[in-house]
């Protein structure tokens, strides 16, 4: 079994931190959308393997639907590729970003039917995820992650570093796109 970097000291997350701004360049970004991708593609690589995640994924909130836009696996066969799409309604995602659920589930399966989660869940172990918002405060969808076993060594700590990459991935985006990429005093 891998460690993992929340064993590590506290200063661990300004590594983690300064690991985020070594991929995403944060100088001299240009919009180049094949530059944007492959920036996301190796945050969520070193997400996913940090974290020993099956799968770590963006997803973007279109029309009622969670889109996956990017995503790491171990697996060569992904159980999600780039385009599936769930209802909103159906996801963890959207009760994470609404309230209704916590960033950081380490048994998917213990609280699935309480939390009215359809039969497809059942073969999640672990799930963690994070909001994704530009810095005017809009919302993009998600950056999450999840294990097919319960993970009770997750933690606050995973989710803080989840949310840095969060921060990370929503500058890349933002600048692809043209926005601006300030963060509000």
């Amino acid at each position: 079994m891998t460690s993992k970097l929340t064993q590590a000291e506290p200063h661990d997350l300004d590594d983690w931190a300064s690991r985020i701004a070594t991929i995403t360049a944060e100088t001299g970004i240009g919009t180049d959308g094949s530059f944007t991708e492959r920036c996301i593609g190796s945050l969520l690589r070193v997400v996913r393997e940090q974290l020993n995640l099956e799968v770590v994924f963006v997803g973007e909130f279109v029309d009622q639907n969670r889109v996956f836009r990017q995503i790491s696996a171990k697996a060569l066969e992904a159980i999600i590729r780039p385009g599936d799409f769930h209802p909103l309604a159906e996801t963890i995602c959207q009760r994470i970003v609404d309230g209704r659920m916590p960033c950081l589930v380490p048994d998917v399966k213990r609280v699935r039917v309480a939390n009215g989660l359809p039969d497809y869940y059942e073969a999640l172990g672990a799930h963690i995820g994070v909001p994704v918002r530009f810095s005017d405060g809009s919302l993009y969808g998600v950056l999450c992650g999840f294990s097919f076993e319960p993970r009770a060594d997750l933690d606050e700590r995973d989710v803080k570093r989840l949310e840095m990459a969060a921060l990370a991935t929503a500058r890349l985006l933002a600048q692809a796109d043209g926005r601006d990429v300030t963060r509000p005093s």
